[in-house]
C-alpha cells in the first residue's frame, strides 16, 4: 500500500533522514520506522475527526428531533443552545478531513445554519416569542437533512473504520456505500463527501434573521431598483470625473457579475469600480505612498463631507474613524428626520498628508439605501431609557435604525452613555424596551471604533 503524505510531513522525514544518515549506519531502518510513525500519527488524527464528526452530526440530529417537541422555554433553551455548540464542532471536525473543500461546501453551509438558525430562536424565545408554525417547519427541514447526514457518514466512517483502508489514501473503498443500479459504488473519501455534498441540491432556501439566512446572497442593491443600465463609455466617464482625472488615464479592466455588478476600471496605482446599473462609484483605492501625517483629524472630515455632498446629496453623520499608514478612514451613515440609518453606510478614506481622497466604499449604502417609512415609535425617548443600566449615565440619546444579524433593520433609541471613563452605546428597542445591541467605544490615538 503507498501512503500519502503531506508536504509538511514528508519535509520533516526527509530532514530526519538526512540527519540520521550522518549519525548512524543503517539509518534506513530508523527512517522506515519514523514515516510509518508519521503516517500512523496523521492517520489517527484523519480518524478522529471523523469519528467526531460522525457523533457531532448524530447529537445535531436527536436535538433537532427533541426542538421538535419541545413547547416551553425551559426546554427549548437548552436544546438550542446544545445545537450552537454541536454545529461549531461538525464545522471544525468537517475541516480537519482530508477531502477537498469544494466536496464540502454545501455540507458546511448546512451546518452553518444549524447554528445560526439556533441562535436566532434564543433570541426569538429570550424576546417571550414563540416559535412560528414556519420556523417549526424549518427546524424540521433540518431535522430531515441531518438524518440523511447522519447515515450518510455513518456509512463512511463504518467503511474506513475496519483498518483495510486509509484516510489519506487515495484508495477505493467497496462496501455499504449506496450503489449505482446493480454496481456497488468505488468511492474514495472524497468521493463519498462529493455525494453527501450533491445530496443537499434540493436543500430549501432558508430565511430568517441571521448571517447565514439566504435572504442575505439573494440581497439585490436597493438603491439601484429603478436605475437603468449605463454602458462601458457612460461608467468610465463616471469614474474619471469621480477621481477628477481624463477618462484616457483609466483602462477598463473587465466586470464583475453577482448581487452588485461593477464595471472596473484601473490606472496608475489606481482602482475604481461602478455599478452596471445606474453608474454610482462603489469602490475606490489610490494606492501611492502617503509618507507623513501633517492634517488634523478635522481637516481630514471635512475633505470627506465635501465628497459626500458632491457626490450622494444626501446628510451624513460621522461615526468612527481610524488612522492606518497615514490615512484617516471615517464611517458615515446616512441621517434624515433626527434619526441615523446605520445600515446605510459609506467608508472614505482621506490622506493626511495632502488631504486627498485616497479611499472610497459605498456598497454598504448602495446595497440598502432606499425610502423607509418608519412607524412612530410606541415608546418615548423617556420612557426607553428606562431600561439602560442604572450603572450607566446617559448623556444623549436619538432614533437610530440599526441592522441585526440576519441585515433586517429595527428601530431603536441610541443613548450614548459613560461608565467612569469609559463611553458606551446601547440601543433599545422602540417598541417593545428590549435591549437590541450594546457597545463599548474604543478610543486611541488609532482612531475611535465599537466592539
Amino acid at each position: 500500500m503507498i501512503y500519502s503524505l503531506s508536504r509538511r510531513v514528508t519535509v520533516r522525514i526527509i530532514s530526519f533522514s538526512a540527519a540520521a544518515a550522518l549519525l548512524l549506519a543503517g539509518a534506513g531502518i530508523g527512517g522506515y520506522k519514523m514515516i510509518s510513525r508519521y503516517a500512523d500519527s496523521a492517520e489517527y488524527r484523519y480518524q478522529l475527526a471523523l469519528n467526531n464528526l460522525s457523533d457531532y452530526v448524530s447529537n445535531i440530529k436527536t436535538s433537532l428531533e427533541k426542538s421538535l417537541y419541545s413547547n416551553t422555554a425551559a426546554q427549548q433553551q437548552p436544546i438550542f443552545a446544545k445545537l450552537m455548540t454541536m454545529s461549531e464542532g461538525a464545522k471544525n471536525a468537517l475541516s480537519q478531513v482530508p477531502i477537498s473543500g469544494e466536496q464540502s461546501v454545501s455540507i458546511q453551509k448546512y451546518l452553518a445554519q444549524v447554528g445560526d438558525y439556533s441562535f436566532f430562536a434564543l433570541t426569538e424565545i429570550a424576546k417571550n416569542k414563540p416559535l412560528t408554525d414556519e420556523q417549526k417547519n424549518n427546524l424540521k427541514t433540518f431535522y430531515d437533512y441531518a438524518c440523511e447526514l447522519d447515515s450518510s457518514i455513518g456509512d463512511l466512517t463504518a467503511a474506513y473504520g475496519d483498518g483495510s483502508a486509509r484516510l489519506g489514501s487515495p484508495v477505493t473503498l467497496r462496501g455499504n456505500l449506496k450503489s449505482i443500479g446493480e454496481k456497488v459504488d468505488e468511492l474514495t473519501l472524497d468521493g463519498g463527501f462529493r455525494e453527501m455534498n450533491e445530496g443537499f441540491t434540493d436543500y430549501p432556501t432558508m430565511i430568517y434573521d441571521g448571517p447565514f439566512s439566504d435572504h442575505i446572497e439573494q440581497q439585490k442593491p436597493k438603491l439601484l431598483q429603478n436605475e437603468q443600465t449605463v454602458s462601458e463609455e457612460q461608467a468610465l466617464s463616471a469614474a474619471a470625473k469621480f477621481i477628477h482625472c481624463k477618462e484616457s488615464d483609466l483602462e477598463f479592466k473587465g466586470r464583475t457579475e453577482g448581487n452588485l455588478p461593477t464595471y472596473n476600471f484601473a490606472g496608475d496605482n489606481i482602482y475604481i469600480t461602478v455599478t452596471q446599473n445606474g453608474g454610482y462609484v462603489v469602490l475606490y483605492n489610490n494606492y501611492s505612498d502617503i509618507t507623513s501625517t501633517t492634517l488634523s483629524f478635522n481637516d481630514a472630515l471635512i475633505e470627506a463631507q465635501k465628497l459626500l455632498l458632491r457626490t450622494t446629496h444626501e446628510t451624513f453623520a460621522q461615526s468612527y474613524y481610524s488612522f492606518e499608514n497615514n490615512i484617516c478612514t471615517i464611517n458615515f451613515a446616512y441621517t434624515n428626520n433626527d434619526t441615523i440609518y446605520y445600515s446605510d453606510l459609506i467608508k472614505v478614506g482621506v490622506s493626511m498628508q495632502t488631504g486627498e481622497i485616497v479611499s472610497y466604499c459605498a456598497s454598504g449604502y448602495i446595497m440598502n439605501h432606499t425610502q423607509r417609512t418608519l412607524d412612530a415609535p410606541k415608546l418615548s425617548l423617556d420612557q426607553a431609557q428606562k431600561n439602560v443600566s442604572d450603572k450607566l449615565k446617559i448623556e444623549s440619546g436619538r432614533l437610530a435604525l440599526i441592522p441585526t444579524a440576519g441585515k433586517n433593520e429595527v428601530l431603536t433609541y441610541e443613548f450614548k452613555c459613560t461608565a467612569g471613563s469609559r463611553d458606551v452605546l446601547v440601543y433599545i428597542n422602540c417598541d417593545t424596551g428590549l435591549e437590541e445591541q450594546l457597545y463599548i467605544v474604543m478610543k486611541d490615538e488609532n482612531g475611535v471604533l465599537v466592539v
